[in-house]
């Protein structure tokens, strides 16, 4: 009798399982990478403007999306914002609160919090900009399975370049990093991420979130 339970048991957790999978196989992004279980960020402390820390706690309770780059990036960056703030009036949750979108310098050689504002909140007033020495920046973005390098950095080159991920990074109201929606290069060459397809994963993430 026993034996029947556990196998019946078994049959019932796989279907489960397995309808959770079809369930988020209806996606038609194949960018989007779940991380399962969601795992918790390291301890972190950034500069935001208004000598306010950005740190865990200010991603507790809510969605964010998070993204590296620089404000002297020529493409990705600005067009990404751009492309943010288009969709940005659909990002809203079940307690209709819009996930917060935070912009993550890894350029602070350049980039101070102050200037950092100015330039997200051109495109959004909403949006919110970070950056932090690149002692905290480096294992951070890592550990979000993205990267960056300086190309060229030097006190005689103004405008080096850097070269960063272009993916976007889901966290949870737990502040836990939960998905990776990556990028592909579009027709102009850029890389981007799609934002409708985003938008919907995120729709039903959080409509299946506990």
């Amino acid at each position: 009798m026993k034996r029947w339970i556990i196998l019946i048991s078994a049959v019932v957790m796989i279907a489960v399982v397995g309808l959770g999978v079809s369930q988020f196989s209806q996606s038609k992004n194949d960018a989007l990478v779940l991380t399962e279980p969601p795992t918790p960020l390291p301890e972190f402390s950034f500069h935001k403007a208004g000598k306010v820390a950005f740190s865990n706690e200010s991603l507790k309770g809510k969605w964010s999306l998070l993204f590296i780059g620089y404000t002297y990036c020529p493409d990705v960056c600005p067009t990404t914002l751009a492309d943010l703030n288009y969709v940005y009036p659909s990002l809203t949750n079940d307690q209709d609160t819009t996930t917060q979108v935070v912009f993550i310098s890894v350029d602070p050689n350049r980039d101070k919090a102050e200037q950092l504002a100015d330039y997200v909140n051109y495109f959004n007033e909403n949006f919110i900009g970070v950056t932090s020495t690149h002692e905290q920046l480096w294992p951070f973005v890592t550990e979000l399975g993205l990267i960056y390098s300086v190309v060229e950095e030097g006190e005689t080159n103004e405008y080096y370049l850097i070269d960063h991920s272009a993916s976007i990074v889901l966290i949870n109201p737990e502040g836990q990093f939960h998905a990776t929606f990556k990028s592909v290069v579009n027709e102009q060459g850029i890389n981007h991420v799609d934002m409708e397809l985003m938008v919907e994963d995120i729709k039903r993430i959080q409509s299946e979130y506990l």
